[in-house]
């Protein structure tokens, strides 16, 4: 079976005229592994050498990965359009401003949407919050507090759009963002923007980009932590978090244990997981715990990842989300130590807990692509369900 990194790989290395040699040349891999993708041997390999290859072809991470963009086709109908009008805003509908408290109640439901993973739901609901949003600001005697209500709903936006694997238009969407935070003269707000747009940066492999903007910010907050709020040190943890995934995808893992270090003493700080008004979730010990387990997989340590998850003491604390996602770097770690069956217990369990996420993660694709192979020597039961209801060919 060729794996769809394998296809791209190719589709991608000959539409750019270069040979297996060219292209392991100019992204300083092996040619064997280039070769051993192409021809199916191999499913998957560390997160640095996908971005060199991606980067050697003038692609991101996700492209070489194949992600599909946008939602399932005949769960919605036009929404991914409707934002990217809303985003743009080139035509703005004709909208009676909403009371401002009314507004900020749909925002809280729509980011408790995006935190259960209900994408399409969400997609659903934006263009019309983002239009009230604006008016809003246009006929706000309190024009702060309105732009930071718009402000919110675009950083939400922006995330539902990276993950539909329209990251451009998620940067679009931020631009506004930042642009509506610094009119409400909120410092942290401000701050939070930032930390989507570290995000969003590392989705498309831009790891130095995304930590510059994650390590400027958090400078330009960082609390005395004896003293500081709950909302500083949550904000300043986040933007230390995304700032050490970039750091750590990079390659650079000394540095990036130095950054988890800091993100430990922010979540020691929170004295357990609290909610931030900020942060939109809860931050503290279970997220920082989380983040090891993916440095270590960062690092090509699946052995290391899979000790530390077992010192995540309460995965279901996090959203729905996050705590599927870790899950899924679980599985990851599990399928490369030759840990094939908990793999695939873990996936189902991710499928079970948040199953509308699944198409839109490409490391659920790879790791049951590494899979598949693997049952000529183990039976492996679950695999080939899960693998037929996320639309991969299980072949013989």
């Amino acid at each position: 079976m060729r794996s769809t990194l394998g296809a791209q790989l190719s589709a991608l290395r000959r539409r750019r005229a270069m040979s297996q040699r060219d292209l392991a040349e100019r992204a300083g891999v092996s040619v064997d592994l280039v070769r051993k993708l192409e021809q199916g041997q191999r499913h998957a390999t560390r997160i640095a050498s996908l971005t060199a290859l991606a980067n050697a072809l003038d692609v991101t991470p996700a492209d070489l990965l194949g992600k599909p963009r946008g939602l399932p086709a005949g769960r919605v109908s036009g929404e991914v359009g409707a934002i990217r009008r809303a985003v743009l805003g080139v035509r703005e509908p004709a909208v009676e401003p909403p009371v401002l408290d009314d507004l900020r109640t749909e925002g809280r439901e729509a980011w408790r949407l995006y935190w259960a993973g209900r994408y399409a739901e969400l997609a659903r609901d934006l263009p019309a919050l983002i239009a009230g949003a604006r008016a809003a600001v246009e006929a706000a005697t309190d024009r702060a507090a309105a732009a930071a209500t718009l402000a919110e709903l675009l950083q939400l936006t922006a995330s539902l759009l990276a993950h539909l694997a329209h990251e451009d238009l998620a940067h679009l969407a931020l631009a506004e963002a930042v642009r509506a935070a610094e009119a409400s003269g909120d410092e942290l707000l401000f701050a939070g923007q930032q930390a989507t747009r570290s995000w969003v940066l590392s989705r498309q492999g831009l790891w130095s980009e995304a930590e510059h903007v994650a390590v400027t910010a958090a400078e330009q907050v960082e609390p005395a932590l004896s003293r500081a709020s709950i909302d500083q040190v949550a904000v300043w943890g986040e933007l230390l978090r995304y700032g050490t995934t970039a750091v750590a995808r990079s390659g650079r893992q000394s540095e990036a244990q130095e950054m988890l270090g800091l993100v430990r003493a922010a979540a020691a700080r929170m004295a357990g997981d609290q909610r931030s008004t900020y942060v939109g979730m809860a931050f503290g010990p279970t997220v920082a715990a989380m983040k090891a387990v993916d440095v270590a997989i960062a690092a090509d340590r699946p052995r290391q990842a899979i000790k530390l998850a077992e010192r995540v003491e309460h995965p279901e604390a996090a959203p729905t989300a996050m705590h599927a996602r870790y899950l899924l770097n679980v599985a990851w770690a599990q399928m490369t130590d030759w840990r094939s069956q908990d793999a695939v217990d873990t996936l189902r369990t991710v499928e079970a807990l948040a199953a509308e996420m699944l198409p839109h993660q490409t490391i659920v694709h790879t790791i049951i692509a590494e899979l598949l192979p693997r049952r000529r020597k183990q039976r492996l039961p679950g695999l080939v369900g899960l693998a037929e209801r996320i639309g991969i060919a299980a072949g013989g």
